[in-house]
């Protein structure tokens, strides 16, 4: 598959709508109940992936693009995570300066993990979605046909 202006910016458009349409299921479930920084970054995080597994792909299967989506994403959610929100020297105790009866904390470590599984959940649904949509509607195979006179054609 070529890399060219309309059709690379047409695959950026169909996963940044099933991102915004994943992210609205999510709302809507009360999954994802902080829309801001975290549906900004994870429109960012998906769009940035896209461009990386379309330059990647080759045009052979909506199945491939999918595991490229899906793969490299990962290794970049990975590696922010574990960069910036992962506590190193935790011991996954609760801090001294937080009332015992607060019930509602998470630590540091607990929050990667929670994120990572929803992320093994539901990016290879959204992954499958994008890359099925972009073959269909972007990559126009030609068709093999055998015509009335059983000559084998492409069109």
């Amino acid at each position: 598959m070529k890399l060219t202006n309309k059709r690379f910016w047409e695959f950026e458009a169909i996963v940044l709508i099933c991102t915004i349409i994943c992210i609205f299921t999510l709302w809507m479930e009360h999954w994802l109940e902080l829309l801001g920084l975290a549906s900004l970054g994870f429109c960012c995080l998906m769009l940035v992936g896209g461009v990386v597994a379309w330059k990647l792909y080759k045009g052979n299967q909506w199945w491939k693009l999918a595991v490229y989506i899906f793969l490299i994403t990962t290794a970049i959610l990975v590696t922010v995570l574990f960069s910036f929100v992962w506590n190193w020297n935790g011991n996954g105790e609760r801090p001294a300066n937080i009332p015992p009866d607060e019930g509602c904390y998470i630590t540091a470590n607990e929050l990667v993990g929670i994120i990572m599984l929803l992320w093994t959940i539901f990016a290879p649904m959204l992954s499958c979605v994008i890359s099925y949509i972009a073959k269909r509607l972007l990559c126009k195979n030609k068709e093999i046909k055998n015509d009335i006179s059983g000559k084998v054609t492409k069109q």
